[in-house]
Formats: C-alpha cells, structure tokens, sequence
C-alpha cells in the first residue's frame, strides 16, 4: 500500500456526497460501483456514500464501508460509506416494478436529505474509470435542476406518459440517463418535487416507467447534458472506445444480464472483461474470474453482421466492431490492469 502524507489527510477538502442503491442481488455490483468511484478520485475530495436500504445485510455493508475506507485511505482522502433509510410507506402508493419499489427511492431524495443543496446519484451497475468529480453542472450556473448524459431516448417525447401535460415546444426537448447524475436538492425541494413525483407515478398504473421517466418529465428544461462518458451504456456498438484504447469513461451495464449474474453477450464480452477485472483489483480475496462467451451468441452477430451488410451497413458495422473487440485490438485489458496497479497502490 502506498504511503500518504498524514498532513494530506488531514488537509481539509469539500466533500462529495454520492448516493447509491442496491439490494442482495445487486450488491456485488454496488461494491464495485463505489469503490471504482473512489479509486478514480483525484484527491481534491472526501467522498460520503450514502446507500439507500434496498434490503443489503447489515455485514456486508460494515465489510463495504471498510474496504471504501481502505480505498480512500490510498488515494489519500477520506471516504464513508452508510446506509440511507427510506419510509416504505411513502412509496407504497406506488406499483411493484420487478418485485420492489425502491426503483423509486430516487424520487424521495430531495425530501430525506433536508441538509444538502445537491449529490451525485451512481447506479450499482457502473464501473467508473473516469471517476464522478466532473458529473454537474458548470460553476456558477445554479438554474439547472439535473446534469446527465443523455440517454437512447434522447428526447422526452419518447418516454414520457404523461407528454399530454407536455407542451407540444418542450416534447424534443434532452432526456436525461439517470444511472449516473447529478441532482439539485435544494431546487428540487423549491419546486416540491417528490409530492410532485409520486403524484405523476402514481397515476401510471402500468410499471414499465420507473423513475427516470419521471425525472425527466418533471425537469424538461432544466437538464444539463454532460458528455456520454460520463455514462458509457454497454449495447452493441459500444465496444468502440475499448478497441480504440479509451478508459476515460465509466461503464454501465444497462439490460441484463449483469456481469454478476450471467455470461456477457458479443457486444459486451469486453466491458464485462472489465468488470470481472476490476471486482478483483478492488475487492480483497476475489480471485479473477474472466467470462466466457457463449458460443450461440457468437454465431448470431456473425450471421447479423453478414446480413446487415446488405440491408442496413450501418448496423454491420456495429457487428463487426464488437467481433473485432473479441481480439481486444487495442489491449484495454492491459492498460485496465496498469490502471488499477497505480490508483491502489
């Protein structure tokens, strides 16, 4: 472990509030998630993690708290990590998505964090390479209520159930991916926005929409778009800055399944590479444990990369990019490695 400079801790820097959310069967991914986040810091921080209770064991977050604190320690900053209680009940009025409810606890944030005028949200599916310090705003603009990439959706009018309350010159208007952003409390607070949010969501019997529907239908206007490395969605296609040699991005493994629970696919074979690499750089004892690629999977985009080529050659060349990253043509497996050798040292 490398040595820090005791006055370096003691220094006193602003701190990072990062909020993030996970169960029992997300809680190798929160692990990675925040940690990652913590070895990509630059030193000018001190991170607080808050997670919000999704039903993780009491243990393992004590065990997590430690490894965050130990992770800091190297970057020479201090770093927490603890949990965040929610009240079921003021999401009870609200339906079921995939068994639970704490889906929606993002909506809730402004009114159980009375303290603090704004955080970073960070999904427990992301790997962070580039780190969370440039996720807001830019300085002295304060009229903004979210900062983000954007998402597939690109714009409200594709994902929004209530675009009937939308005036029709504010339907094009960003939408923002909300795995990894930042939010503006206090402004959120002024505009009463979790009444406002579970009211909407509510409303929706139906529970394809989960939160980020309603964070951009509430906030249309006041979303700030932050370059997509910030929030690098693993789909097909996107194997194209790995085989170009880029890690200044954080991953996230939007769909399923995660590199957790299941074997990647062509177009992801490489960032869950990444990821199984990382969990084993940052988390004591986990030994490596590289994924295989199923072989049906392979054959497929083989054959779509062949067809494609005819009916849609944009789309092949996807294809093809993704079974190039097979051979991982510019070693980003080797420069992750050097990546974490340095940040944990």
């Amino acid at each position: 472990m490398k040595h820090q400079d005791p006055s370096a801790m003691s220094r006193p820097r602003p701190q990072l509030t990062v909020v993030s959310n996970a169960d029992a069967r997300f809680f190798r991914g929160l692990a990675v998630a925040v940690t990652s986040a913590v070895a990509a810091a630059s030193g000018d921080f001190d991170y607080r993690f808050l997670i919000l209770d999704g039903g993780v064991n009491a243990e393992l977050l004590d065990g997590l708290a430690e490894m965050v604190r130990e992770t800091g320690a190297r970057r020479g900053i201090r770093a927490t990590l603890e949990p965040l209680g929610v009240d079921q009940n003021r999401l009870l009025v609200l339906p079921e998505r995939r068994g639970s409810r704490m889906t929606y606890a993002k909506l809730v944030l402004p009114e159980i964090l009375p303290a603090l005028d704004s955080i970073i949200y960070l999904d427990a599916d992301i790997l962070c390479y580039l780190g969370l310090e440039s996720v807001r705003p830019p300085a002295g603009e304060d009229h903004w209520l979210l900062a983000g990439a954007r998402d597939f959706f690109a714009v409200i009018e594709k994902d929004c159930p209530w675009i009937d309350q939308v005036p029709r010159a504010e339907r094009r208007l960003p939408y923002i991916n909300c795995g990894v952003i930042w939010l503006n409390l206090k402004g959120l607070r002024e505009m009463d926005f979790t009444t406002r949010a579970i009211a909407a969501r509510a409303a929706i019997p139906v529970a394809r929409q989960g939160d980020q529907a309603v964070f951009n239908f509430l906030c249309r206007g006041h979303s700030h778009i932050l370059p997509p490395a910030v929030n690098h969605f693993t789909s097909l296609g996107s194997t194209r800055p790995f085989r170009e040699g880029n890690l200044n991005l954080n991953i996230h493994y939007i769909g399923s399944p995660k590199p957790w629970l299941g074997p990647p696919k062509t177009s992801t074979w490489l960032a869950h590479s990444l990821w199984h690499q990382a969990r084993a750089a940052l988390i004591p004892g986990v030994a490596l444990d590289m994924p295989s690629l199923p072989p049906h999977d392979h054959a497929i985009v083989r054959c779509k990369a062949a067809l494609y080529t005819v009916f849609n050659p944009p789309r092949a060349a996807h294809y093809r990019g993704d079974l190039r990253s097979l051979e991982d043509p510019a070693r980003i497996l080797a420069a992750a490695s050097k990546h974490w050798s340095v940040r944990l040292r």
